[in-house]
């Protein structure tokens, strides 16, 4: 630990996750997986995230501090840090739900880029979801999102 770091958060950075940020950090991470975060995956994340019950009571403050986490820990340590650190907070019974909004964000612009594709397999291997279910979940999502 550092001189500095009671002074800049680094406690704070520490805390482990709840599913609240479990969840929204997954979707962070598919949005910015390929070094970039597109408005229309911007968009798709706070719809996605507003209509879930779990954040019905999030206050404004409660949304800041959330998203300031979130976009603090993607800076310092990357997607892959992020997305982890998700995971690890994710209840068992949103690990289906989080995987098809990730690739929900993923289709939003369009494109799927290399990187997009090995985040969502990183993280359909991270979530433990198998490979039928996957498919199935991807299979609906480009449904969803064409035309």
């Amino acid at each position: 630990m550092g001189l500095f770091d009671n002074l800049f958060g680094s406690a704070e950075a520490s805390k482990p996750f709840g599913p609240h940020e479990g969840f929204a950090g997954i979707l962070l991470g598919a949005s910015a997986c390929d070094g970039h975060i597109a408005d229309e995956e911007v968009h798709s994340l706070f719809t996605m995230l507003g209509r879930m019950k779990m954040y019905q009571r999030y206050t404004e403050k409660n949304w800041s501090t959330l998203i300031n986490r979130l976009l603090g820990l993607l800076k310092r340590k990357g997607v892959d840090e992020l997305m982890t650190k998700s995971v690890e907070a994710l209840p068992p019974e949103l690990r289906a739900t989080a995987f098809a909004n990730a690739c929900d964000i993923v289709l939003a612009d369009g494109v799927v880029e290399d990187d997009e594709k090995e985040f969502l397999d990183k993280l359909q291997s991270q979530l433990d979801i198998p490979d039928d279910e996957a498919v199935t979940i991807v299979r609906v999502m480009v449904l969803k999102n064409k035309g």
